[in-house]
Parts: C-alpha cells; sequence; structure tokens
C-alpha cells in the first residue's frame, strides 16, 4: 500500500466503519459445523496432478495468526488501538464473526494445520524434558504445507511453532520448505532465554542459539523480516504461514514503543468495556441476542481495585495494546511488500486470532500455583523495567474480557469468548468485499479450503509419504465466500472442542458446555445447553428444560471429541 492508499484508507476509516452494517450484513444463520467423522475431499485436481497446471495464476496464499489476541482487540472489530492496516484490508475483505478456534494455542494449531479431532491428533510424546509441552501433532495426518507441496506450492513460515520439537515433527520435516520458528510455546520476545528447554528457535532445521540473534531482535519484527525475505526469494504460487507470538505474554515491545498508550487505560477495563461493546455493535460484528446488559464479568469492578492495583493493570493494558499496534505495523510492512512487487493482486489474504485474550496478571499479582510456567526467578519485574528485557507481565482478566464482551470467557474457556475468534479474508478477485459474514467456520475448515484455493484434494486415508495418514473433518469455506455454495453444512453435523477435562459441542443451533461459564481447567462441571443462535452471550442454560437433546449431544461429544 502507497502512503496516498493508507492516508485515504485512514482518513475514510470512520466511514467505512458506520456504513458496515449496511454493506456487510451477516449472512444466513449458521446451518451447523462439521460431522464428527471424515468430510469429503474438498473439490478440486488431484495432488499429483496439481504442479504445472497454470502454477502461477493459482493465489499465493498468506495465513497470519495473532497469539491470545481478543475478539474486539482490532479496530475492525471494535478496538480503539491503533490498527489501520488490519483495519483496510478487513473492511476491504469479509470480516468473519462465527469463526471458531479452540481454547489454546497448541490444540488450534492442530485444529488448523490436520483438520483433526485433536485428542486423536495430539499425541504423548516418548521423553518430556522438564518443561516443555508432553504433546506433539501426530504423523498420522498429513498437515497443509505437506498437501500445499504436492501441488506445488513453495511453504514457508515464520513464528511460533508449537507442534513438535524433535526431528520428523519440525516444519522443515513437515512440509515447509524455508522456517524460521519458535518450536515451543512462549519464549521472551527479546534475545534473552527464559527457560532453557521452553524456548528453542530453529532456522530451515537448524538450532539458533540466542547469541546468533541479531542485538535488536523482536519477535514480531523478525518473523516479518524472514517471511518477506522467503517470499521474495521464491516462486510463485506460495504458501505463507505467519503465526505471531504478539500479543502473547511476556507483554514486550521494542524500546520507542513503550508509551503510545500512556494513560489511555487509566480509567480501568471497566470503561473500555462498554466503549467496545458499543463500538463493535456499531460496526456489525457483535452476534445478534448478545448484550452488554447480561453481560457477567468475573473481575472485580475497577473503583474496588487499589490505587496500586489499578495503575499496574493499566499500565499492563499501555503495553498489551503497543504489541497489537507493532502487530498492526508489520503486517502492514507486509502487506507493502506485497503490493510493490506486483504480488498482492493475486494473493488470499486470511487473518485471525488463534484463541481469546489470557487472563494472567504476571507482575501485578502472584501467580498461582500450577498457572502457566511461572516466570523465572531472575526476572525483572520493578514497575519501570515493565516492557523491556528480563521483565515477564501479562494484563489480567478484566482487561481481557473487556476484549470479548458480551461474549462470556477469555483464553482456555470453552465460551464463546475463549472459541470465537476475530478473523478476516481478503482476495477481491475472487471475494466480494465490504462484508460482515455470520456463516459458523472454524479452524477445522482452514486445510480444506486452502487445498480447495489450490485447486488439489486431500488424498483421503491410506499410505501417505511412507506413513499412514487418516481423513479430514473440515469442509472448505471457499465456494461459500465466492458465492458459488451458499450452504457450508447441514443441520446435523457437529464440530466439537475437548481439552483437560472440559469440552464443548455446537451442533445447528445449540451447544453443549461442561466447563465453568468463566472458563479455568478445574473439575468437570455439570453439561449446560445454549441456543447459541439466540443466546450467544450464554446465559440462559437450557438444560434442565430439554434433558434428551443435551444427553443426545454429550453423547455425540463423548463419542467424537472427547
Amino acid at each position: 500500500m502507497s502512503f496516498w492508499i493508507r492516508l485515504v484508507a485512514l482518513a475514510t476509516f470512520g466511514a467505512l466503519a458506520a456504513c458496515s452494517q449496511d454493506r456487510g450484513q451477516p449472512t444466513d444463520s449458521p446451518a451447523g459445523p462439521a460431522s464428527g467423522t471424515a468430510a469429503d475431499s474438498p473439490a478440486g485436481t488431484p495432488a499429483d496432478a496439481a504442479p504445472g497446471t497454470a502454477a502461477e495464476s493459482r493465489p499465493n496464499i498468506l495465513f497470519v495468526v495473532a497469539d491470545d489476541l481478543g475478539y474486539t482487540d482490532i479496530g475492525a472489530f471494535g478496538s480503539e488501538i491503533a490498527t489501520p492496516n488490519l483495519d483496510e484490508m478487513a473492511f476491504a475483505g469479509v470480516r468473519l464473526t462465527n469463526f471458531r478456534a479452540h481454547s489454546a494455542c497448541q490444540q488450534t494449531r492442530v485444529m488448523m494445520m490436520a483438520s483433526a479431532n485433536v485428542t486423536e491428533a495430539l499425541e504423548i510424546r516418548p521423553t518430556q524434558p522438564s518443561r516443555e509441552r508432553a504433546n506433539r501433532l501426530s504423523l498420522n495426518w498429513a498437515i497443509i504445507p505437506e498437501l500445499l507441496q504436492d501441488a506445488g506450492y513453495e511453504t514457508y513460515v515464520a513464528g511460533k511453532w508449537d507442534l513438535g520439537l524433535e526431528d520428523g515433527y519440525t516444519p522443515s520435516t513437515r512440509g515447509f520448505d524455508r522456517s524460521f520458528v519458535q518450536l515451543g510455546a512462549s519464549a521472551s520476545h527479546f534475545p534473552e532465554i527464559l527457560w532453557d528447554d521452553y524456548s528453542l528457535y530453529r532456522s530451515d532445521g537448524e538450532t539458533v542459539e540466542y547469541e546468533e540473534l541479531p542485538p535488536d531482535f523482536y519477535t514480531t519484527d523478525y518473523y516479518t523480516d524472514r517471511m518477506i525475505g522467503f517470499i521474495d526469494s521464491g516462486e510463485p504460487p506460495w504458501f505463507g504461514f505467519v503465526p505471531y507470538t504478539t500479543p502473547h505474554w511476556p507483554l514486550h515491545v521494542p524500546e520507542d514503543w513503550l508509551d503510545r498508550y500512556a494513560g489511555r487505560y487509566d480509567e480501568g477495563y471497566d470503561t473500555l468495556r462498554a466503549a467496545r461493546v458499543a463500538r463493535a455493535t456499531e460496526l456489525g460484528v457483535v452476534p445478534e441476542g448478545a448484550v452488554l446488559d447480561e453481560f457477567e464479568p468475573v473481575a472485580p469492578p475497577w473503583d474496588e481495585l487499589s490505587a496500586e492495583e489499578q495503575r499496574g493493570y493499566a499500565r499492563a493494558q499501555e503495553l498489551y495494546a503497543a504489541m497489537v499496534e507493532n502487530l498492526d505495523f508489520n503486517f502492514g510492512r507486509l502487506v507493502d511488500f506485497l503490493e510493490e512487487s506486483g504480488r498482492l493482486e493475486n494473493t488470499v489474504i486470511i487473518f485471525s486470532s488463534d484463541n481469546g485474550a489470557s487472563t494472567a496478571a504476571y507482575g501485578i499479582v502472584p501467580t498461582a500455583p500450577g498457572a502457566h510456567p511461572a516466570p523465572p526467578d531472575f526476572i525483572d519485574n520493578r514497575f519501570e523495567n515493565w516492557g523491556r528485557p528480563n521483565s515477564f507481565v501479562d494484563h489480567g482478566r478484566g482487561f481481557a474480557e473487556a476484549a470479548h464482551a458480551p461474549l462470556q470467557g477469555h483464553k482456555g474457556a470453552f465460551s464463546e469468548g475463549g472459541l470465537r475468534a476475530a478473523a478476516f479474508v481478503h482476495y477481491p478477485a475472487a471475494v466480494p468485499g465490504g462484508r460482515v459474514n455470520g456463516t459458523f467456520m472454524s479452524m477445522l475448515d482452514i486445510l480444506p479450503t486452502f487445498l480447495d484455493i489450490a485447486g488439489t484434494a486431500h488424498p483421503g486415508t491410506g499410505s501417505y509419504r511412507g506413513r499412514e495418514i487418516n481423513g479430514i473433518l473440515g469442509r472448505s469455506f471457499w465456494p461459500h465466500l465466492t458465492g458459488e455454495s451458499a450452504d457450508l453444512y447441514s443441520p446435523g453435523d457437529a464440530v466439537g472442542w475437548s481439552r483437560g477435562t472440559g469440552g464443548a459441542l455446537i451442533r445447528g443451533d445449540y451447544k453443549i458446555i461442561n466447563t465453568p461459564a468463566a472458563g479455568g481447567m478445574g473439575a468437570e462441571t455439570p453439561w449446560r445447553l445454549y441456543n447459541i443462535t439466540e443466546d450467544p452471550g450464554e446465559r440462559n442454560d437450557l438444560a434442565e428444560d430439554m434433558p434428551e437433546l443435551t444427553g443426545e449431544l454429550v453423547q455425540e461429544w463423548e463419542l467424537n471429541w472427547r
């Protein structure tokens, strides 16, 4: 995007937002999600026939995923945070308001990469270091980069992997031609070690020591640099996956970003929550039936906090907002590069968060035992060091709830605030823009959609690259977005989620959940039932009124998704 194009976009942001409901009312109510059995392969030519068939005419695919970003954390979904680059693409494309991820980072990555039931596809590693995850994505599923390689695409990744540490499970051995990744679940955003065996970097399969990183290394900047380099040195068609680690804790920003939001959140999260809901409602991205009056926050009222607590939470949210703006700045760098190099017109851009916003309060409230990996003892969490190297801070439950209201929940929850992700698709060549789409879609649908875009198909169950693989569960939403098909799912189809002792399932208008409304990973609770179409705020539990339907959905979850 040139300077003048971006200037015009910024000038017209308000007009675009104000008319978004006229130009982009949600489409038909969700017919229902996918079933618990493998779906038919998406339409397209066989994978072995794709290479050599007008490869350059097939679109490139850029998939950008934010880490722990709340539903209203970008301007196009209601935020006050400056995100002009994301907003420009979102308003010019299709904003997806009924798009579901999983409740946490690794589970979402399994869901998107394999289009699989996470419980089945996330296997236990034979050995486990002291801190690193015990799970990895099973080899019994073919994943996006492998299948796109077969279709003649060059494949690149720069960002967070979190799907396996060992050879055979890393990006360079699972279909990516070029890669620079943080292998584990989290790390400092600066070139410093937080945990010896938790924060590992790999470049094209080779371990990168921290002293090898550039002195000015900052994750979001560096991942963007690497992706631009991969694309610039490659050939079309290509698939670029950019799973940023922003705004995942610890909250870090470069020095000149530290005070961009100074004083912005001093009025607290109750005030922010009301402003976000009003703006998101105006933009048409709040599901009909979800209202702020029925929202029940778990965080205490802002005016009940001590002055010291208010100061800490407000400062942490300032850093969080600066991280989101920096994410937007780097997204703009990617788009600028694509435009200036003549690649933008033939590139499908899809953006999403991987789950809801985090509720941790590192640096503000002592960490509860067993809650996430505790910050190392050597961390310098003096207030004046927050956001800088060797600090470890997050923004807490109140601001996380403000990013999802009037939806209940946040990261780790199976309620709508934990699963429903801000997402958009931009590809004017085939997808009419300026719209809001309320059709049910999920991360399960990403793999078949990308295969559809590439003009290829999943090979189905059987032998693949010397191993046995399973089929997929998702459906391509490409025909739906391009206007070739009105329907995506049938009313009897279902999608389920499972993690720890909890779970959820959506079938048609109804959703069951068996974790507390506030989320968390506590003990299993009685199943609750909601009409998610009429009651997306999940306030009216129908389980006692409709015991037969509740039992039927629970049985389906236990059979196919547990």
